[in-house]
């Protein structure tokens, strides 16, 4: 006894409908190699873009006290190794960021280069750059940061001479 087939028809693939719609507009011609996986990508990607992100339907799992405890332990003993160079500070950041923990916190050396206009009273142009070189040493001093100004690397790009500075005293070596 045969029983009657409930199975809804499934509708056509995308790879399908691109087929025949190429055939119904280029009768007996061959697709191009190529086309049809191409548009279907394109189509896919159009309809996925277009599609809003899935919404969470359940909250999220909540941490007890137990997986904080070993996610805290984790985190430990991976910044401790790290320290003791037991294993390298990059790959123990890989490990952290795979099972969702922060980053391990590392000192950085910056180097930044900064175009900064001084204007300082001097009168040669060394001397200018060497007043504008104390400025800003001047202005770091006491900073709550470890800052170290390599002078021998910098480039003394330009140093251009303006009016005369009338507010400045006599030379303590002319007085």
């Amino acid at each position: 006894m045969s029983t009657p087939d409930t199975h809804e028809q499934q509708p056509a693939s995308l790879e399908a409908v691109l087929r025949d719609a190429w055939d119904a507009f280029h009768p007996g011609q061959p697709a191009p190699l190529g086309w049809l996986t191409h548009t279907a990508a394109r189509i896919h990607d159009h309809l996925h873009a277009q599609q809003p992100a899935p919404t969470m339907t359940t909250p999220p799992a909540v941490i007890d006290d137990q997986s904080a405890a070993l996610r805290r332990h984790v985190w430990q003993t991976l910044r401790d190794a790290a320290a003791e160079d037991h294993i390298d500070p990059d790959a123990a950041d890989r490990i952290l960021h795979a099972l969702e923990l922060p980053g391990l916190p590392r000192r950085w050396q910056v180097r930044l280069t900064l175009p900064l206009a001084i204007e300082v009273t001097a009168t040669s142009q060394d001397d200018a750059v060497e007043a504008a070189e104390d400025a800003i040493d001047a202005a770091l001093t006491g900073t709550s940061h470890d800052t170290y100004l390599d002078w021998d690397n910098t480039t003394r790009d330009d140093a251009t001479p303006g009016d005369i500075d009338t507010t400045t005293g006599t030379p303590t070596d002319l007085r």
